[in-house]
């Protein structure tokens, strides 16, 4: 179909996707989730029966979000997690994805953070050899776990060397501790050069964002919709060329925005933002890189050319190097409008 304005509109998928904005305990199935708690003997709070994990608002989600990761016990068990994912999401034309790793979870279950990296690592290539998906890590500290341990974290991030642990990150509770509490764990990672981003106005205004951008230096913002409120935030933080990782099904399944029509992501785009569309939590949203990208399309009407630029602004904001964007961009076989 054509817009009004002229511009061509389908219902389909014109270009690979990627997942920018991706929790490695998040894309767990509740299936692999009950092997794992069988295999460690570890009672879950669900049906073994469910295909879906129930909760209702955010904190019933980090509630049962943090116990369900408990499961995961292993390297091997991170490794089957990390692949698992990869392999399904690139059946349905995924061909890069960011996972974000908490390393505290997993060192309190004893899995070493250079073990961690290892086995995610072994994910990645196998599932690039066989699935033709590349990937990466970003290596994340949470708020609420205070700016002490996010300091220990960031320079765990930059001890180890890897080709796959391209990015650091800010996740976990946006309202718990000033924004200039991290600033020296920022510094740690950037001097390393990692690529940075950090969860932020996702429930909190529009001026938390700009704050947080200018005191981490960063070169994009984990969701920020609430920028969408302030139209001098907005028009900066679109002049600057910040990445947002958006997360549809996200912030309409928790409550951030009101419905996927309404979503902030359309205004973003007609100002000028640089936008991926991500999954944040697949397992828990029941949803992939294909099924956000679909949501955009029917839902904030993107038109054909919008669909390449957010393709083209992914492939830009993504923390890989050079070689893997090529590798990226050559799964790309339509001719752009």
């Amino acid at each position: 179909m054509t817009t009004e304005g002229g511009a061509i509109q389908r219902a389909e998928i014109l270009v690979p996707t990627l997942d920018l904005h991706c929790h490695l305990r998040g894309t767990m199935h509740p299936s692999l989730a009950f092997k794992l708690a069988e295999k460690h003997n570890i009672h879950l709070p669900i049906s073994s029966a469910s295909c879906e994990y129930p909760f209702s608002g955010f904190e019933e989600f980090l509630s049962l979000y943090d116990q369900i990761g408990h499961v995961i016990r292993t390297a091997d068990d991170l490794r089957d997690v990390a692949y698992q994912y990869l392999s399904h999401v690139s059946e349905s034309g995924t061909r890069y994805v960011e996972f974000m790793i908490s390393p505290g979870h997993s060192m309190e279950n004893g899995i070493s953070f250079p073990s961690q990296v290892s086995a995610i690592s072994d994910a990645i290539d196998q599932a690039n050899s066989e699935c033709s998906v590349a990937g990466c890590m970003i290596v994340t500290c949470v708020r609420h776990r205070g700016p002490e341990e996010a300091l220990e974290i960031a320079e765990l991030a930059t001890s180890i060397e890897s080709r796959h642990v391209r990015g650091f990150g800010l996740t976990g509770n946006e309202r718990l501790y000033d924004i200039d509490a991290f600033k020296g764990a920022f510094l740690v990672a950037k001097s390393s050069g990692l690529g940075l981003t950090a969860h932020v106005g996702e429930w909190l205004p529009a001026e938390t964002v700009l704050r947080a951008v200018n005191s981490l230096e960063l070169s994009r913002v984990g969701h920020g919709i609430s920028i969408a409120e302030n139209e001098d935030v907005l028009a900066e933080l679109a002049e600057r060329k910040i990445g947002f990782e958006v997360c549809l099904s996200s912030n309409v399944i928790l409550g951030a925005t009101k419905g996927y029509e309404l979503h902030p992501a359309r205004k973003m785009l007609d100002a000028g933002c640089s936008l991926s569309f991500s999954t944040d939590d697949p397992a828990y949203f029941r949803t992939t890189p294909k099924q956000e990208m679909t949501l955009a399309i029917q839902h904030l009407k993107l038109t054909d050319t919008e669909q390449w630029r957010a393709f083209d602004d992914s492939i830009e904001m993504a923390f890989c190097d050079e070689e893997t964007k090529a590798y990226i961009r050559s799964h790309s076989l339509r001719q752009k409008p």
